[in-house]
């Protein structure tokens, strides 16, 4: 892929990251899980941000990259599924939207705020308005606003859309929201070591320290090119991949981050547990990391 980004992507990117920098961290009352960015995603759909997708100069990638940046947010707004499943329904979505795929089963992420479910399997992938009271909001700890919906019960629509293309859309949008919410806890825990002073000087002068956030930062970002080359592409292939190194590389990257942030990245005033919580829900989101390195090898050298 292109490394570097065209000139439209590049000041997409710079005024994102400006409008983005307004969302700060703020404890929630009742020592809530997640906080709404509201008035941000109000402003970002103002703007046409979520119809990046749809611009020849800016395209997947750029839609990719806007999914990766809110998730660094210390707020969450629902912005994978109307960055990039959105866009390529073929007809006009409301959103928010909430996303189930396959036969999974159990309380959908956003589903709470969305005004509408897209259902993505291998034959098709079909969309329902939710009605007034349909859903049920679940109780969570993976710092999203989560709930139920009797899916029997809803009205569903064919879209006449390739459901194989909306999976390869999904897991890429998946890759870059793990890989968003694993780069912003990284950046929280190098700023704490950097601050933090044990012995005299600060938890980064010692050498176990940087070489496990070094090795973090570089898995961080191999995950994000892999993510931005699979929204490059398009390709099933190189979608599972990405998917499967995010998920892959989770695990061991929160232990580290909570390792050195200590007890206070559990605590609800500190925001690491929005970011580390979430990861916790992605990295197993499709089957986990093995699921998803099992639909790169079919992807690549055919079923067993």
């Amino acid at each position: 892929m292109r490394f570097a980004l065209n000139e439209d992507q590049a000041t997409f990117a710079t005024v994102l990251e400006q409008m983005l920098a307004t969302a700060e961290f703020n404890t929630v009352e009742g020592w809530g899980r997640y906080d709404l960015g509201t008035a941000l995603d109000a402003q970002l759909e103002e703007n046409g941000f979520y119809e990046a997708a749809r611009e020849p100069d800016l395209g997947p990638v750029a839609a990719a990259l806007m999914v990766y940046e809110a998730a660094r947010a210390p707020v969450c707004f629902e912005c994978a599924a109307s960055a990039l499943i959105r866009p390529y329904a073929g007809r006009d979505l409301p959103r928010p939207l909430a996303v189930v795929h396959g036969e999974a089963r159990g309380a959908i992420r956003y589903l709470p705020q969305a005004r509408g479910l897209v259902s993505i399997t291998a034959d098709a992938v079909r969309y329902a308005d939710l009605p007034e009271g349909a859903v049920t909001p679940s109780e969570s700890l993976y710092a999203y606003p989560m709930g139920n919906v009797d899916r029997a019960a809803l009205d569903w629509e064919k879209l006449d859309v390739d459901p194989a293309e909306f999976d390869t859309l999904w897991r890429i949008a998946i890759a870059a929201e793990l890989t968003g919410v694993l780069q912003a806890g990284h950046d929280a825990v190098l700023e704490h070591v950097r601050d933090r002073k044990q012995f005299g000087q600060p938890l980064g002068a010692f050498q176990g320290v940087q070489h496990r956030l070094a090795t973090g930062a570089v898995e961080i970002e191999g995950a994000k090119l892999q993510m931005l080359k699979a929204a490059q592409s398009r390709t099933a292939q190189d979608a599972a991949l990405a998917l499967g190194f995010a998920q892959g590389i989770a695990t061991r990257i929160t232990y580290d981050l909570h390792q050195f942030m200590g007890a206070m990245g559990l605590t609800l005033e500190h925001p690491l547990h929005r970011w580390s919580y979430r990861a916790k829900l992605l990295r197993a989101d499709l089957g986990g990391s093995a699921a998803s390195y099992l639909a790169y090898a079919d992807e690549r050298w055919g079923a067993a």
